[in-house]
């Protein structure tokens, strides 16, 4: 395992957490242990966009919470 630290952004507000991840986890999976709906956030890693089936890696990570309205 390893240890992350994961900013999150959403409605102005910043949250930051550090986890302990197993080595391989995707991005889906990271947004599976936040209870985070992987459809209203978007993975920004060292500030580029990721998809989420890609494996997390150690360095900066926000999580952007997307908002939308019509």
């Amino acid at each position: 395992m390893t240890s992350h630290s994961v900013r999150i952004l959403a409605e102005g507000r910043v949250s930051e957490r550090r986890f302990e991840l197993e080595k391989g986890l995707t991005y889906d999976g990271l947004f599976e242990l936040l209870k985070v709906n992987p459809e209203t956030v978007v993975a920004l890693f060292e500030g580029h966009p990721v998809s989420n089936d890609e494996v997390v890696e150690a360095g900066d990570l926000e999580i952007v919470r997307i908002v939308s309205s019509g």
